[in-house]
């Protein structure tokens, strides 16, 4: 029989591990992933004839694993649903928040957004052009057939209930595969693709179908050309109202200027807009930008308008977003105004403010590396990742730079001197997680496959032995548990069997008593159920702790240095040696 490998995850068992078992049960691939699993999808990203895996997690990344080893990562802006390979590197991906959209490789091809909720996404050639759609199924009952290479909408439907899964299968065993759409409250409809070898009726209904919904969207797109001509007729007849009034006219030569500037006071990055002339002020802003805010977009409003505009942005997470700004200039009495369209981007480190050398106590813990590099490309690096201007200090041409976090008030440091031929590179942060974003980028910008360093987090590493313990302390008392629970369990069968055969010869009285035992003993069972119950919960933390840690090193690492953190750390805990585990996270790698 050959060996079929079948992918899981657990609710909380297994919620930092993707886990690949063998048809007899045997465990044949274990790895450790960021946070949570909610997506999992085989797609060939890299086009080398091989699937890899697709692991879509509560922390917005989608990871991409050839064996054990994360290739690449891809960031979104919230949650994932579902994850579907659609045809060859291309992918699709549904969000918490209503986006769903389509990957080629680790570009993003398109998305859109609703305001109801994604339930399930798949892949199928419904259209019958040889290519596969993104079909997707939502709360609202909808399900949307889209192009992979536009998004257009081709086909739609709606249940009446909200859509539970989409699934391919050959569902009356007819030899073609057939969408199975599936309504929570059992609705289930099957989808056959266009093909002129369909039946007349079916192929005109299909066509009648298709017909309908080109004319919604026709009636759609004329009502809003017929609102937008409505709102050109009433400008119009406004400036001819009011030919002397050129209060909505602006220089022509107007211009709004925009940068990111560091606010200490508001502990943000300010996005700042200034118009190029006196006579032009700034009515209204809205910016556009993924993973910045909550909605994806920010409208400003500012009660005086003036030539300049501040607006605050406080990400949540460090990451580089382009941000679209659409600012709306005209006179300071203009009843219409001027739309200008920018982008700037916002670099990954904005809310980083730079400060004076000892100006926070410096951090404790670090993480030190070598790179063959040149001190003016790491500078080059601080500018582009921190906006600011970066510069050399000392003698020996060496980097010192110092941040302190707006978002959590933790100060940064990088220092980068020459050692023997070499740039030697030391971040200062207490925080892993800091630290792991500033290796991967610092690796992606120098173009690093392979990245080895030394880390010395003394606080994390007390915490963590302190989470080791809980580990032992938590299984011992489960095993405790288990043999108690054994003991209760034979008991209560012997109690069992004695009141049976009380009852079989009659004797009530002693019937009774052992029943009344046996009802004792059951409520004892459920009070140490209760207990295993909250001991297992706090396993599952503790081990979702230590596999957070092991991801932590990990990202201290690059290419086949972060592989061998993870293979070692797997190995070290295996076979229990907490020394070997400790040194490895510290030096990366090392002998069990």
């Amino acid at each position: 029989m050959p060996c079929r490998v079948v992918l899981v995850t657990g609710l909380r068992a297994a919620v930092l591990t993707g886990k690949g078992y063998s048809s007899d049960g045997s465990e044949k691939f274990w790895t450790v992933t960021g946070d949570n699993v909610s997506a999992m999808a085989f797609c060939d990203v890299d086009q080398d004839g091989r699937n890899e895996l697709l692991v879509g997690s509560d922390d917005f990344d989608v990871r991409i694993f050839v064996g054990e080893d994360v290739i690449a990562e891809v960031p979104e802006a919230d949650q994932f649903v579902a994850l579907a390979a659609v045809v060859g590197p291309r992918f699709g991906y549904a969000l918490v928040n209503g986006t769903i959209g389509l990957y080629d490789r680790l570009e993003r091809v398109w998305r859109v957004k609703s305001k109801h909720s994604v339930c399930a996404i798949a892949s199928y050639d419904l259209d019958g052009d040889g290519l596969p759609e993104l079909i997707s199924g939502w709360s609202n009952g909808r399900m949307e057939v889209r192009r992979a290479d536009t998004g257009e909408v081709v086909y739609r439907d709606h249940l009446s209930c909200p859509v539970a899964a989409i699934l391919r299968a050959d569902y009356r065993n007819d030899g073609m595969e057939q969408v199975v759409v599936c309504g929570v409250e059992g609705e289930v409809r099957g989808y056959l693709p266009l093909d002129l070898e369909v039946a007349p009726g079916v192929a005109a209904e299909v066509d009648f179908s298709e017909q309908q919904a080109a004319v919604a969207e026709l009636a759609q797109r004329k009502q809003e050309l017929m609102y937008e001509l409505a709102s050109y007729s009433n400008m119009r007849q406004q400036a001819r109202d009011t030919p002397t009034d050129r209060g909505s006219l602006i220089p022509s030569d107007t211009r709004v200027d925009s940068y990111i500037a560091i606010n200490k006071e508001a502990a943000s990055c300010d996005l700042v807009l200034r118009t190029s002339n006196d006579s032009s002020v700034i009515r209204g802003v809205v910016v556009f930008g993924e993973q910045i805010f909550d909605e994806e977009s920010l409208f400003v409003y500012p009660k005086n308008p003036d030539t300049s505009l501040a607006v605050p942005l406080k990400p949540l997470k460090d990451v580089s977003v382009v941000l679209m700004i659409k600012v709306l200039v005209g006179g300071r009495t203009a009843t219409m105004f001027h739309v200008f369209e920018l982008e700037i981007e916002l670099p990954k480190f904005a809310l980083y403010a730079a400060v004076d050398k000892g100006a926070f106590p410096e951090p404790a813990s670090s993480v030190t590396f070598s790179v063959s590099e040149r001190i003016p490309r790491l500078c080059a690096w601080v500018e582009s990742r921190f906006n600011l201007k970066a510069t050399t200090a000392g003698r020996n041409d060496t980097l010192e730079a110092y941040f302190l976090c707006l978002r959590d008030k933790a100060p940064l440091g990088i220092k980068a001197v020459p050692v023997a031929g070499q740039v030697q590179v030391t971040l200062r942060t207490d925080s892993l997680d800091t630290a792991g974003e500033l290796v991967g980028d610092l690796a992606a910008y120098l173009g690093l496959t392979d990245l080895s360093s030394t880390a010395d987090f003394p606080a994390a590493m007390k915490a963590f032995g302190e989470v080791l313990n809980a580990v032992d302390e938590h299984n011992i008392t489960r095993l405790r548990m288990n043999a108690d629970m054994a003991d209760a369990s034979n008991a209560a069968k012997q109690l069992i069997i004695k009141a049976e055969d009380a009852r079989i010869l009659a004797d009530m009285k002693a019937m009774r008593k052992y029943y009344r035992q046996l009802a004792d003993l059951n409520r004892d069972l459920i009070v140490e159920h209760d207990k295993r119950a909250t001991n297992h919960v706090a396993l599952l933390e503790s081990l979702r702790e230590v596999n957070q840690m092991i991801q932590r090193a990990a990202r201290l690492r690059v290419g086949a240095s972060k592989a061998k953190v993870v293979t070692a750390c797997r190995a070290a805990i295996k076979n229990n040696n907490m020394a070997a585990l400790f040194r490895i996270i510290r030096e990366g790698d090392g002998p069990v």
